[in-house]
């Protein structure tokens, strides 16, 4: 993997951008784990910006300051997205095979039998063979 690539994948993370890129075929690009951690890590770079804000500023403007871009950067991006992985999950829970499985975790799309991420609603990892139902 180039190191662009990881460097684009960080980027993404940290901004989580709403649509994936047209690569990800294979795996889903993002997951609740990625969601969290992207803003958790906003959330800390925000809080260091504050402190260092606090130096040249106001209590008030930095309370102001903190507040306001901890939710707007930080933290209300990340739900936005995490709201469209759970509409994702829900289209392969209620349109797939895999769905209905007892292997599927949605919190990470993954097939734990087989340990392979269902990206698909109409390809099953497993092709069916290993099907059990909820």
């Amino acid at each position: 993997m180039p190191s662009s690539d990881r460097d684009d994948r960080f980027v993404d993370l940290l901004l989580l951008r709403m649509n994936p890129p047209s690569d990800t075929k294979d795996r889903p690009y993002y997951t609740t784990g990625s969601i969290v951690s992207a803003a958790m890590i906003r959330v800390v770079l925000l809080g260091l910006a504050s402190m260092v804000l606090s130096k040249y500023a106001s209590t008030n403007v930095t309370w102001w300051f903190a507040m306001i871009s901890i939710w707007g950067i930080g933290i209300y991006p990340a739900w936005l997205q995490y709201q469209r992985f759970n509409e994702s999950v829900a289209q392969i829970e209620d349109g797939s095979l895999c769905g209905a499985c007892r292997h599927f975790n949605p919190t990470n799309q993954l097939c734990s039998l087989l340990d392979a991420h269902v990206v698909h609603a109409d390809t099953p990892p497993c092709e069916g063979e290993g099907w059990e139902p909820r």
